[in-house]
């Protein structure tokens, strides 16, 4: 899916992503004044090596600093998703991750609403998991060994054409957008998702959680 010189910048940024996005969960847990500076230090440090490893990216790979593969905002525009109901029992959401770091944060940030959440390695596993449980959300890491979040999308969408998949990545990949759409994905997050953002997000599909 990605070159070489892709698949690098791709794995710096996941790295320095997870970080940002680990930091995050310690900000509301009774830091000290001296931990919380260093903390954000240690964020503003990992947020300018992003900067710069997407700035690297530009200048070797020759793609445009407006390609939304190195954009911010990823240019996929799905139809929104309107409020959906939960019906008995409690949230449960799959979230499909092949980064360790990225996968503990999203757990971690998930099951301190107490929400039901499983998680998988790879798109093999996810859809394991799939066919074994029911899920009112699936959060899909694109770029992943063996069987993609695209090609699991895609067979996740030949049984069920409801439940609202999100792909993950941790740039816009701005090749792969209508693939995304053609999957049946419903919307991209972009690393690092920021935790007040995707909290907010799950909510908005799910009012009542």
């Amino acid at each position: 899916m990605k070159s070489s010189k892709g698949s690098v910048f791709h794995d710096l940024r996941s790295s320095l992503n997870g970080v940002i996005c680990m930091g995050s969960l310690l900000q509301d847990s009774g830091l000290s004044e001296e931990q919380a500076d260093i903390l954000r230090y240690m964020m503003m440090s990992a947020e300018k090596a992003v900067n710069q490893v997407r700035d690297l990216q530009v200048n070797y790979t020759h793609i445009p600093r407006d390609d939304p593969s190195v954009s911010e905002q990823s240019s996929f525009a799905a139809e929104p998703m309107p409020p959906r109901k939960l019906g008995q029992g409690e949230l449960s959401i799959l979230v499909a991750e092949d980064d360790e770091v990225s996968r503990l944060y999203l757990t971690t940030l998930l099951r301190r609403e107490k929400w039901n959440i499983d998680e998988a390695a790879d798109g093999r596993e996810a859809l394991d998991l799939f066919r074994q449980g029911s899920y009112n959300l699936i959060l899909m890491d694109v770029s992943m060994p063996g069987l993609d979040g695209i090609q699991a999308a895609r067979r996740i969408r030949e049984t069920d054409a409801d439940v609202p998949i999100l792909a993950i990545t941790a740039h816009g990949e701005g090749e792969l957008q209508e693939e995304f759409r053609q999957a049946g994905m419903n919307d991209v997050l972009r690393k690092p998702i920021h935790d007040d953002y995707l909290i907010a997000k799950i909510k908005s599909l799910y009012p009542e959680v």
